[in-house]
């Protein structure tokens, strides 16, 4: 082989490891949702007129463990797929943990950006305290964190201090932040299409920096963060997470998991239980 095209196959994100984590997708998704066992139907509510500005909530928890905080996760999907439906094992996970869960959609990209995103996320928080008022929940405090490019999205919930003030509240009310395969810092992602469709620009350009969560730190994180991320995944490299937690100055857990795939880092809500008890232990006291 020509010195060249080894080097161009070297800078090639499309690697043989991306193409087979790509190819288990199918795989992992039907054992996400033949594996759990949901204990009550899902609540559903719309906070916008387009189809995607929905939300699924779970008011009632285990009745054996009562917790402060309801739980908020973010569905992944690159930004451009998936919607709260596929992850039953995430909802049947948290609520078996105590929490109330609210799972809420969001519009996709091509169609729509990460401002677009932005702006739903914030809808859908207005909505989860309306209905969190309604059903006796306003005391509790939020749990907040996603899968791939929801934990994206829940960065952004968390740390951009401005837009939580205009929500009317502040982070204070924010029991924990928990990201599984997270892109956290954009700049340290390949550069994929989807990534570029999401920010509406080039890596560098405005657009792009106001879509990358890591410029919300600022050094007086105090919200509890915790990471799990699997050191082989080639969908969102762990280098990408990495970048955010190193310069997360809170209060934070790093678990890797070695040889882990991206969508094997969701493993803990079915039978991985090693990992399992990792995220338990840090959710003890939310």
């Amino acid at each position: 082989m020509k010195e060249a095209t080894k080097k161009n196959m070297s800078k090639n994100p499309y690697t043989l490891s991306l193409a087979y984590q790509l190819a288990e997708i199918p795989y992992q998704m039907a054992h996400f949702n033949w594996y759990p066992q949901l204990p009550n139907k899902a609540q559903y509510y719309r906070f916008g007129n387009k189809w995607r500005q929905y939300l699924l909530f779970w008011p009632h928890a285990n009745p054996e463990k009562t917790r402060e905080s309801v739980l908020v996760f973010y569905h992944g999907g690159a930004w451009r797929a998936g919607w709260p439906q596929i992850f039953p094992n995430v909802a049947a996970f948290f609520l078996q943990a105590g929490f109330p869960v609210c799972m809420p959609a969001y519009r996709l990209s091509p169609w729509f950006q990460h401002r677009h995103m932005r702006e739903d996320i914030d809808s859908a928080m207005l909505k989860l305290l309306e209905l969190m008022k309604i059903n006796n929940l306003q005391s509790k405090k939020l749990l907040i964190g996603g899968m791939s490019a929801g934990a994206e999205l829940a960065a952004h919930l968390c740390f951009d201090k401005q837009r939580l003030n205009k929500l009317g509240f502040d982070q204070s009310r924010i029991s924990g932040f928990f990201s599984i395969g997270g892109p956290l810092d954009l700049d340290q992602m390949p550069p994929f299409n989807a990534l570029r469709q999401y920010t509406g620009g080039k890596p560098g350009s405005a657009q792009f920096q106001e879509a990358n969560p890591v410029n919300f730190l600022d050094g007086a994180e105090k919200i509890p963060a915790f990471f799990l991320h699997g050191s082989a995944d080639a969908i969102v490299p762990m280098r990408s997470a990495a970048a955010f937690a190193s310069r997360y100055a809170g209060p934070k857990e790093w678990v890797e998991i070695p040889e882990g795939t991206h969508l094997g880092s969701m493993r803990f809500t079915t039978d991985n239980t090693f990992y399992a008890e990792k995220m338990l232990r840090w959710l003890h006291d939310k």
